[in-house]
């Protein structure tokens, strides 16, 4: 979490905030880190009254985002391990373990006993969820994605949150709504490039029908609420993405 002298950014994995984050820190002089992925309710009282600043972004391509991202680097890690069954099954396996989150108990209580009491959320690249967060999944039948929105974000009504699809447009309309947009920063967020991005095909091309579904059950509450579907690959974006990785 990064917090300002006019607003709070609180950081949703692989859903835009690298870039946020790059913003902010270019532009705010005030801007300090309290904690890395800090979820909301950790906010100190001091800053409760400032505007909260979040980003989502499509539940199917979160999936296809978080797999590159952090099983090259993460995958010793409690929640990654168990995802990945200790590196035993790839995409479609680790997904759906990850979608049955809040429906399988017996996995989650493996999960749980692995995850740690308490979080330094100063530090970088660990466990940072712990046990009682949880613990507050089971029975809900919700997924990972959906999951993770609602530990960091919590009640979200008055939370302004940027989708990754038109996230240069929607920080933009944040900063002007709490009237500290100027023109050099306006022509910074439009004009840079997207940081962090990872090299993978569409995310279409990684869903089976029967996966693909189930991520509009387990998300439908992050897919209802922002208008997400799951959308076929075209034949522009296909031949695109060969020629990048030829």
């Amino acid at each position: 979490m990064i917090i300002t002298d006019k607003f709070a950014f609180v950081h949703l994995p692989r859903s835009g905030g690298t870039f946020v984050s790059e913003v902010i820190r270019k532009f705010f002089p005030s801007a300090h880190e309290i904690g890395y992925h800090l979820p909301r309710t950790l906010l100190p009282r001091e800053y409760s009254h400032l505007p909260i600043l979040g980003g989502v972004r499509n539940p199917w391509e979160f999936y296809v985002s978080w797999y590159h991202h952090v099983w090259p680097r993460d995958a010793a890690t409690p929640l990654i391990s168990w995802v990945s069954e200790n590196g035993e099954v790839g995409f479609e396996g680790a997904t759906r373990n990850a979608l049955n989150l809040g429906s399988n108990n017996e996995r989650l209580d493996a999960l749980i006993e692995m995850l740690p009491e308490q979080v330094d959320y100063r530090k970088r690249n660990i466990p940072n969820i712990t046990k009682e967060a949880m613990r507050r999944v089971r029975g809900t039948g919700v997924g990972y994605y959906t999951f993770r929105f609602n530990h960091l974000f919590g009640n979200t009504n008055d939370v302004f949150v940027c989708r990754l699809e038109t996230l240069k447009q929607d920080l933009v309309r944040f900063f002007e709504d709490i009237n500290v947009a100027t023109d050099e920063l306006r022509d910074y967020v439009l004009r840079s490039d997207k940081v962090n991005a990872a090299d993978y095909l569409h995310y279409s091309t990684y869903f089976t029908a029967e996966l693909a579904e189930l991520v509009s059950i387990r998300d439908r509450q992050l897919i209802e609420r922002f208008g997400y579907v799951f959308e076929q690959a075209s034949s522009v974006q296909m031949e695109g993405q060969k020629m990048q990785s030829g």
